[in-house]
């Protein structure tokens, strides 16, 4: 009896180790550089002559990769940024509560149509001295993404950044290690 209980236990703590350690995010490494999401055509439509410069912040738990595209050092008389912004944080920390309120920092509506399981986006046109696309979007309570474009000059948009932004926004989603 002792021995049948034993063998219990022992698939039982195999069991739970089997699915419970493969449980939860990836690791911040596992992050995908951003830059590699913002192909040629994007980059010369929306910042021409621009280079993408990325950056990371990798914890063991909680991290993020970023590419940054600075609007000023290209070939075109364009002055702002480009950015797009993919973490991770091991403690659920984007949770309902976090997403309403990033979604009001842009000023945009949180809604659950996509990328991912809850996303917001806004354009503002030009307004105290600058326009912006801001956009965020998450995967479970673990995973964020946001992209952002600001322009300083000139005072309106290339044509087609919206979409792009919100293809972009897209791609950072798809590229998350959930699965």
């Amino acid at each position: 009896m002792r021995l049948r209980a034993c063998m219990v236990l022992v698939v039982c703590v195999l069991s739970v180790g089997a699915t419970g350690c493969g449980a939860g995010p990836a690791a911040p490494a596992a992050l995908r550089d951003p830059c590699e999401l913002i192909n040629d055509e994007v980059l010369d439509r929306l910042a021409p002559g621009s280079a993408r410069e990325p950056r990371a912040q990798l914890g063991d738990i909680s991290g993020s990769r970023a590419c940054d595209v600075d609007l000023t050092a290209g070939t075109a008389s364009m002055r702002g940024d480009l950015e797009i912004t993919v973490a991770v944080d091991g403690s659920e920390m984007y949770d309902d509560g976090w997403r309403a309120k990033q979604c009001a920092k842009i000023g945009a509506k949180l809604t659950s149509s996509g990328p991912g399981d809850a996303s917001c986006l806004v354009t503002t046109p030009w307004t105290g001295g600058q326009a912006r696309i801001d956009g965020r979007a998450w995967v479970g309570g673990d995973y964020e993404v946001s992209v952002t474009y600001q322009l300083v000059a000139p005072r309106s948009f290339p044509p087609g950044a919206e979409q792009d932004l919100r293809d972009l926004l897209a791609a950072g989603v798809d590229s998350l290690p959930v699965g």
